[in-house]
């Protein structure tokens, strides 16, 4: 049974990489979790059943399936393969019983150095999937990358520009908001609030570390770097959030290299205060 103060806590699977998805689901469950954060490319190596089994077997719940395939492709065969593997995307997402698909949008094409034609691109694809999204019964869930992943991974960069979109989709659009793309923002406290709870399908913790070693894969544990943490969760009080956490860790140069059962037991002890209810903090 999960700990009655993580029933809303989900490791997000790439914290803990070097265990297959029957095996991580397996250790979030002993640790008391209530979730766990799917890939699907690690959803692909014990394949769907496999999964669903296990899920039903802990009773931990997926609070979304990572990740989109790029929408910034202009029109042409490779973006129609694109947007088919979306379409199956949502519909891993619906057969796992995930919220939402983690739409990660891409960033210029190659070649290209147009990223406003970059986000008119992506925008259309949004639009295009978000039928097929409502059809699932799943929500497109949009995270804001920070700018330094303008150009190869996200070209959606500010929370603003997620709740922009959110208001012109409609609520089959959500917002997946994670410090470590976030922090940064003056704007954040404000746009937390201008989404309201409804619209969060997720939100992620991790840590900015000083110095970061690596662009991608140098995240620190919660309470190893500078986000003011505790200052977030209030904010994330004031909107009454009730959604669930995931702690999402990229870590090739130290937590990737540590004993899963060690990342699960710290992640925890750092990030119980922070996954709480309200009443209960």
């Amino acid at each position: 049974m999960p700990d009655p103060d993580l029933r809303r806590f989900a490791l997000n699977q790439a914290t803990i990489p070097a265990l297959r998805l029957d095996a991580a689901i397996a250790a979030s469950a002993r640790s008391g979790l209530g979730g766990i954060g799917v890939w699907r490319d690690r959803l692909e190596e014990i394949g769907l059943p496999a999964a669903k089994r296990a899920l039903a077997e802990t009773g931990l719940f997926v609070p979304s399936l990572c990740k989109s395939a790029p929408l910034t492709e202009p029109e042409g065969p490779d973006r129609r393969r694109l947007m088919e593997d979306n379409r199956r995307a949502l519909e891993q997402t619906a057969e796992i019983g995930a919220d939402c698909l983690v739409m990660v949008v891409g960033g210029l094409p190659g070649g290209s150095r147009d990223l406003a034609d970059a986000r008119a691109w992506m925008r259309e694809g949004l639009e295009e999937l978000i039928p097929y999204a409502r059809e699932c019964g799943v929500r497109l869930g949009l995270e804001p990358l920070h700018p330094m992943y303008a150009a190869d991974r996200s070209c959606l960069n500010l929370l603003a520009q997620a709740n922009d979109l959110c208001d012109a989709l409609g609520p089959q659009a959500a917002i997946v908001a994670d410090v470590y793309h976030c922090w940064w923002d003056p704007d954040f406290k404000n746009q937390l609030r201008r989404a309201g709870a409804h619209r969060i399908a997720s939100f992620h913790l991790g840590d900015w570390l000083l110095p970061t070693r690596d662009l991608l894969l140098d995240r620190g544990m919660v309470g190893d770097g500078v986000i003011d943490h505790a200052r977030i969760r209030e904010w994330l009080f004031d909107i009454d959030y009730e959604g669930p956490f995931e702690l999402e860790i990229f870590s090739e140069l130290d937590w990737w290299r540590r004993d899963p059962e060690e990342v699960l037991r710290i992640s925890i002890e750092r990030c119980r205060p922070l996954v709480t209810a309200k009443e209960d903090a």
